[in-house]
């Protein structure tokens, strides 16, 4: 077993080195090349694990079932393409290097009887539920006597092997690149989240018009849009039933839709214009008042008034110059009277320093999303005497807003601080979610990567991948976003809509 081994370790080495040497330098070639270069690397390191796959099944040790034999070829394999590489029995069970026996079983998947019935199986998407990984499955059936007795196979990580690949190739930043199979499925994309995005059911109309000629094809020039004119060329990889495209970005991207900065431009001075007139309304009152904050009656009917004249706020609220809540109107709070709130940030913050201010976004007692718009008293003698909180949920403030602004129905806003809080957004269930942290948007590298671009400026366009409404399938997105700001405090006012859709 040594011998053999050694032997497919030499191999391994040799093919991945091979696949190295001719990915290099593709930055002084001229697209075709690289093209070439790239397409045949990508065929090699694919081809290279089936063929070892194919090795590992014609030894003794994967014909008889041994599966510590086994394994310890698989383990070699491993070192080299990161990936899930197993051995499966005919009833589906089988077993991985990471898990040994897994007590799983694999007989309904979509490749598993073409497998035993003899076939290797060359690309087919895998996506895992449980790691969030995607991958190709390359595998080999193991023959004895002429019946197929087991199978052995590799997951190969799609998002590592695209990081390689992007290494390797090493293209120049107006150049973009994806490789698609006989269904139009990105198998990988120079940007991971566009894999196992369908280019034939998600993308531009030009650019499925392409992608449907380039599948009759070997190869030929490519030309289509995708928020800004592309055009390359395509090649068939030589031994896999994969395509892959290379295409430089040309000019400016496409000029944002009229309809969409409107509606954009209509929705944020209302919003600035509401939050003003809740920030100005408590400043009026409380200097018209000149509320005597010894005095209950005084203070309640200051908290009334500020409701009366502002429906979309939920609770008025007195607090000492220790941080606790003295008083709240409308009544139905009263259980939450004298309650110590001096811990939570805005407090402390007014507590400090008194002074105007918004709060960042906070959980209330009632659990929803909050923020409060505060302001001091002061008592005669000028000196601090506690203050004013006014609380508003936002989702019941842009709700009501958008009643009233003629925002098309399948565009999609929503409202985020610059530390990440999502403030408002019309899935409900992403309000109050960390975009930078929440494990929800991990995988969403473009969308992370846009949304530092909208804390770091006030206003902008661009464009990220994400899910589309009530749907599992991503969308791609262009979203364009305008700034409001209270008391040194900004919110992000993003407006998405989803340029392909069934055009």
């Amino acid at each position: 077993m040594k011998k053999v081994i050694s032997a497919l370790f030499v191999f391994i080495l040799a093919s991945s080195a091979w696949a190295a040497s001719a990915a290099q330098n593709p930055k002084t070639a001229v697209p075709k090349t690289t093209l070439n270069t790239a397409s045949h690397y990508l065929d090699s390191v694919l081809m290279n694990t089936l063929a070892s796959l194919k090795m590992i099944a014609s030894t003794p040790e994967a014909k008889n079932g041994d599966w510590k034999g086994i394994k310890r070829y698989l383990k070699q394999l491993e070192a080299v393409t990161p990936g899930v590489y197993f051995y499966v029995l005919p009833d589906g069970n089988y077993y991985s290097v990471a898990l040994d026996y897994t007590n799983l079983n694999l007989s309904n998947r979509g490749y598993f009887h073409s497998l035993f019935a003899g076939n290797p199986i060359m690309g087919f998407p895998i996506y895992s539920r449980s790691s969030g990984k995607k991958s190709a499955l390359m595998a080999a059936p193991i023959v004895t006597n002429g019946k197929v007795t087991g199978a052995l196979g590799a997951s190969v990580f799609l998002d590592e092997l695209q990081e390689k690949l992007n290494r390797e190739i090493a293209l120049p930043g107006e150049y973009t690149w994806f490789v698609l199979n006989s269904k139009g499925m990105m198998m990988l994309d120079n940007d991971s989240d566009f894999i196992f995005m369908n280019a034939l059911t998600q993308g531009s109309k030009s650019l499925r018009d392409a992608v449907t000629q380039a599948l009759k094809n070997e190869s030929g020039p490519v030309q289509y849009e995708l928020d800004s004119p592309r055009h390359g060329n395509y090649l068939k990889l030589p031994n896999m039933e994969w395509w892959m495209f290379l295409a430089k970005i040309e000019g400016t991207k496409a000029a944002t839709p009229p309809k969409l900065k409107l509606s954009l431009d209509r929705f944020v001075p209302g919003l600035q214009k509401r939050l003003n007139q809740i920030d100005g309304s408590l400043a009026t009152l409380i200097e018209k008042s000149k509320v005597d904050v010894k005095k209950q009656s005084e203070i309640r009917k200051l908290l009334n008034t500020l409701l009366d004249e502002n429906p979309d706020i939920v609770e008025a609220s007195f607090v000492d110059t220790k941080g606790i809540m003295r008083m709240v109107e409308p009544r139905e709070y009263k259980n939450f009277e004298n309650s110590d709130i001096s811990s939570q940030e805005h407090v402390k913050a007014m507590m400090k320093k008194p002074a105007p201010l918004l709060s960042d976004g906070f959980t209330a007692v009632e659990n929803f999303t909050a923020v409060v718009v505060s302001r001091p008293l002061y008592n005669s003698k000028n000196a601090f005497a506690g203050f004013v909180n006014l609380l508003i949920r936002p989702e019941l403030l842009v709700d009501s807003l958008l009643k009233k602004t003629a925002i098309p129905e399948d565009y999609e806003l929503w409202i985020m601080q610059p530390d990440g809080m999502i403030i408002y957004d019309q899935d409900k269930s992403e309000i109050g979610r960390m975009l930078f942290t929440d494990p929800i948007y991990a995988d969403y590298k473009n969308l992370l990567k846009l949304s530092r671009k909208i804390v770091s400026a006030p206003a902008g366009k661009g464009s990220y991948l994400y899910l589309a409404p009530e749907s599992d399938e991503k969308a791609i997105k262009e979203a364009i976003w305008q700034s409001v700001k209270l008391n040194n405090k900004e919110w992000r006012v993003v407006l998405a809509y989803r340029p392909y859709e069934n055009k």
